[in-house]
């Protein structure tokens, strides 16, 4: 039985990642309002657990976005001083979709095995309890897609 149906690929993906954040959901929700603001549409959304007074969040958008997205990581890092931004390009989303993923353990470690096998590093991780989404460097995608179409008989 097949527990991952689907798998879809988005590609020339912006990451940005934000550090020293201060730990409270007041400058998180000033962040992403200031992307609204400015139509970005943000896709991955992850933040690091809490662990003094920081965290750091990272999210992806197209990299289209990417003249808006610098102006931005600016103009936040202005307002909010402690904030250093990163952003990177030509990252690759794979996602992968089961609705019965949630009867099954190992499907995350199978996914990672054939990522590693490939000879690539996840750059970023969200996941549901259907769906798991990896991003990776485009330079190394293909070959990450033919195997977990593989490895998955998608």
């Amino acid at each position: 039985m097949k527990v991952i149906t689907k798998m879809t690929v988005m590609r020339d993906i912006a990451l940005v990642t934000l550090s020293k954040v201060p730990a409270s959901v007041e400058y998180i929700c000033r962040i992403f309002d200031m992307l609204d603001e400015a139509g970005v549409n943000v896709d991955m959304i992850s933040q690091s657990p809490l662990t003094g007074a920081y965290v750091s969040v990272s999210f992806t958008a197209s990299s289209d976005e990417m003249v808006k997205i610098a102006g931005l990581a600016n103009s936040i890092s202005e307002e909010i001083p402690s904030i250093r931004p990163l952003i990177s390009h030509n990252n690759v989303k794979i996602s992968l979709f089961g609705e019965r993923m949630p009867e099954f353990h190992g499907i995350a470690a199978s996914v990672f095995r054939v990522l590693k096998d490939c000879g690539t590093d996840v750059v970023l991780i969200t996941t549901s309890s259907v769906d798991i989404s990896v991003l990776v460097d485009g330079a190394n995608c293909e070959a990450c897609i033919e195997a977990l179409k593989e490895a998955f008989e998608l």
